[in-house]
């Protein structure tokens, strides 16, 4: 997963990417071959990617979402299902085979999509406010909206415990 590389090349300085890093892992129970490299995303997924609308609703519901999992002791369901998803349907297909975490998820309006696609958009366009440079190399996944949407409720964001891994 593309978040592992993020991590390891700029360690504490993206600590906010780092944590929506470890959500989506944690969310998507992934150790996730289909953002290894972006070569190795399909056109269908990178649009999913790119035409994803962020809203503070959703990411709030995905803070809510996660606390009710550490409660509940779903996260640690999640996080051992060990998928190995080639693509965001297959991700989105796991989500929905574990119908307690669905559960969890839909009762703060969230869907199998937002669950999937929420962080790396999250990521993608927070790794492009953090470092402009990289924004060209992930223009084929990320929008302006989302970087936009990133810079307008950043600080927002970084109150959120599932953004910085807490």
């Amino acid at each position: 997963m593309h978040a592992v590389l993020i991590t390891h090349l700029w360690g504490k300085s993206m600590r906010l990417l780092s944590g929506a890093a470890l959500a989506a892992a944690l969310v998507l129970s992934a150790s996730s071959a289909v953002f290894a490299k972006g070569a190795d995303i399909s056109p269908a997924d990178l649009a999913q990617l790119k035409s994803y609308t962020l809203s503070m609703a959703k990411i709030q519901g995905m803070q809510a979402a996660m606390d009710d999992a550490k409660k509940s002791g779903m996260d640690k369901k999640m996080a051992n299902s060990n998928d190995n998803s080639q693509s965001l349907a297959e991700m989105e297909t796991r989500i929905k085979a574990m119908p307690g975490a669905m559960a969890i998820f839909a009762r703060h309006g969230l869907t199998a999509h937002d669950v999937v696609v929420m962080p790396f958009a999250l990521m993608d366009a927070g790794m492009c406010v953090a470092y402009p440079s990289a924004a060209p190399k992930l223009a084929d996944r990320v929008s302006p909206a989302q970087i936009a949407f990133y810079k307008a409720h950043k600080a927002d964001l970084e109150k959120m415990k599932w953004l910085s891994g807490e």
